[in-house]
C-alpha cells in the first residue's frame, strides 16, 4: 500500500469512527430524551386530569349537597331532585357522572342522561359487576383515583379510563365520573414518532457530515498527490538537466585535459622521435656521428613519461585506483597531495579512529566530496591552506574539510538555481545513503561536514583496503 494510501486512510477512519461514535451516542441520548419527555407528559398530563376530575366531582357533590339542604321537601322528592341534577350534568362528548345508593345499586339510568351509546357501570349486569365494586370500595375508603377498561360512548371501543368517587354524607350515596384516557395515549404516541423522526434526521445529518469529510480529505488527498506529483516531476526535470549538464562539464574537462596536456606531450615526443630517426637515417647515410641524436632520444623519452603522468592524472580524477586498493585514507592523501603540488595552496590530511572496511560506495561519496571541496576552496574561496580530516567513529564515518578562505553567503547559494551545483551533489550524495551534510561559512573560513552512518561489522560490498593507511600523513 502507498504511504500516500495509508495516510488518506488514517486520516478518514478516525474521523469515520468518531462520527459513528458520536452518531450513537445522539441516538442513545435522543431516546432517553424522549423517554424522559414521554414520562413528564405522561405525568403532567394524567395529574392535570386527575385535578379536573376532582374538580367535577366536588361540584357535583356540591350541587347534591345543596339540594338535600333544601327544607320543605320530602326526602324523596329531594333524591329525585338529586339524582335529575346528576343525570343533566355533562361535560365534552363522552363526559357524564354516575350515582350509587348506599346498598350499591346504580341510580342514574342511561336513557335519562341522553347520550348515545353510553353504558354505566351496572353491579347487576356482569360487564360492569367489576368496575362498579372498585367504584364502590374506593369511595367507602374515603373516595378517590380508580383505573379500569371501560367502553367509550363516541367509538364504542373498549379503552383505559380514569375514575374518581366520592360519597355524600346525607345519604352516603356514591357520586362520581370518570376520562377516558385513550387521547392521553395518542398524545404520547405523537411524541414518540416526533422524536424518532428527529432522531433519524439527526442520523442523516450525521451521515451527511461523514460523507462530507470523507470527500473534503480524499479531495485533499488527491489535490496533495498532484502537487507533490508537480513538484516530482520539477525536481527531476531539473535534476535530469542538472546530470546533463555535470556530465557536459565532465567529459570538456577530461577532453581539455587530454588535449591541453596528454595530446601537446604525445605530439612533443612524436616529433623529437622523428628528428631522432632523422638524424639516425643521416648518420648512417653519411658515416658521421651526431651529437644531437642521444639528445633527441632522451627528450622523446622523457616526453613519454610525461604523457604517462599526464594520463595517470587524467585518470585519477576520474576514478582513483588508490581508493580501491588501499582504502578512503590512502586516496584522501594522495588527493591532498596532488592539489598541494604545483600551487599556492597547502592542503593537509589527518585520520583519526580505528581504520575498518567500509563499503564502496560510503568511500567513493566521501571522496568525491572531499575532492569538490578542495577544488573549491582554491578556486572559489582563495584559501591558503586546507585541512581534511577523517574520523572512523563506532556507527559512522565523518568527513570534515575546512579552510581559511573567505566564506560565502550559504542560504544564497542553495537557494539560487544557477550556483552552487557541487555544494548540491555533495547533498544528493549524502542524502542518497541516508547521510548527514552541513555547511559551515563565514570570513575566517569554510567548513564542511560530511556524515554517513556505519553498521556494526560492516564490511564493503566490492572489496576491503589491504592495508592500513599512517593516520599521521601530511604533505609538506
Amino acid at each position: 500500500m502507498q504511504l500516500r494510501l495509508k495516510l488518506i486512510l488514517l486520516a478518514a477512519l478516525p474521523v469515520a469512527v468518531a462520527l459513528l461514535c458520536m452518531g450513537l451516542m445522539v441516538r442513545h441520548q435522543s431516546l432517553a430524551l424522549a423517554k424522559d419527555e414521554r414520562q413528564l407528559v405522561e405525568s403532567a398530563y394524567l395529574h392535570s386530569k386527575e385535578t379536573e376530575l376532582r374538580h367535577y366531582v366536588e361540584l357535583a357533590r356540591t350541587a347534591i349537597q345543596r339540594i338535600a339542604d333544601i327544607e320543605g321537601l320530602g326526602e324523596s322528592e329531594r333524591q329525585r331532585r338529586a339524582i335529575q341534577a346528576v343525570s343533566q350534568m355533562r361535560f365534552g362528548d363522552d363526559g357524564y357522572f354516575f350515582l350509587y345508593d348506599q346498598r350499591g345499586n346504580l341510580l342514574v339510568h342511561p336513557e335519562e342522561m341522553a347520550v348515545p351509546n353510553l353504558d354505566l357501570c351496572d353491579p347487576n349486569e356482569g360487564s360492569g359487576q367489576a368496575p362498579a365494586q372498585l367504584l364502590l370500595d374506593a369511595a367507602h375508603a374515603g373516595g378517590g383515583l380508580v383505573r379500569y377498561a371501560w367502553t367509550k360512548p363516541s367509538s364504542q371501543i373498549t379503552v383505559p379510563k380514569l375514575g374518581y368517587v366520592l360519597t355524600i354524607p346525607p345519604w352516603d350515596w356514591v357520586v362520581g365520573t370518570g376520562l377516558y384516557l385513550d387521547d392521553v395515549d395518542q398524545t404520547l404516541s405523537r411524541i414518540d414518532e416526533r422524536a424518532q423522526r428527529n432522531i433519524a434526521a439527526t442520523q442523516q445529518r450525521l451521515f451527511l457530515i461523514a460523507a462530507a469529510c470523507m470527500v473534503l480529505i480524499a479531495a485533499a488527498g488527491v489535490m496533495l498527490n498532484l502537487k507533490d506529483h508537480r513538484i516530482s516531476n520539477a525536481k527531476l526535470q531539473r535534476l535530469a538537466q542538472r546530470v546533463v549538464h555535470s556530465q557536459e562539464e565532465e567529459r570538456a574537462r577530461v577532453a581539455r585535459d587530454l588535449h591541453d596536456g596528454v595530446v601537446q606531450v604525445l605530439v612533443s615526443s612524436k616529433f623529437l622521435l622523428e628528428t631522432a630517426q632523422l638524424q639516425h637515417a643521416y648518420q648512417e647515410a653519411s658515416s658521421a656521428r651526431s651529437p644531437d641524436h642521444g639528445k633527441a632520444l632522451d627528450q622523446g623519452l622523457e616526453r613519454l613519461n610525461e604523457a604517462l603522468v599526464e594520463i595517470r592524472r587524467v585518470s585519477h580524477g576520474l576514478r582513483p585506483a588508490l581508493l580501491d586498493d588501499l582504502g578512503l585514507p590512502a586516496a584522501l592523501a594522495l588527493l591532498c597531495e596532488q592539489m598541494t603540488q604545483g600551487q599556492e595552496l597547502e592542503v593537509g590530511f589527518h585520520q583519526t579512529g580505528d581504520v575498518r572496511p567500509i563499503p564502496t560506495t560510503h568511500a567513493t561519496a566521501l571522496y568525491r566530496v572531499a575532492q569538490e571541496a578542495v577544488k573549491n576552496a582554491g578556486t572559489h574561496a582563495n584559501a591558503c591552506t586546507v585541512l581534511v580530516t577523517l574520523e572512523y567513529r563506532p556507527h559512522a564515518l565523518t568527513l570534515q574539510v575546512h579552510d581559511n578562505g573567505g566564506g560565502f553567503d550559504v542560504q544564497r547559494i542553495l537557494a539560487d538555481g544557477t550556483s552552487g551545483i557541487g555544494l548540491r551533489n555533495m547533498r544528493e550524495r549524502l542524502d542518497a545513503l541516508n547521510g548527514h551534510f552541513h555547511i559551515q561559512s563565514d570570513r575566517s573560513g569554510t567548513r564542511i561536514i560530511a556524515t554517513l552512518p556505519l553498521m556494526q561489522g560492516a564490511e564493503d560490498d566490492a572489496r576491503a583496503p589491504h592495508s592500513q593507511f599512517d593516520s599521521s600523513y601530511a604533505p609538506a
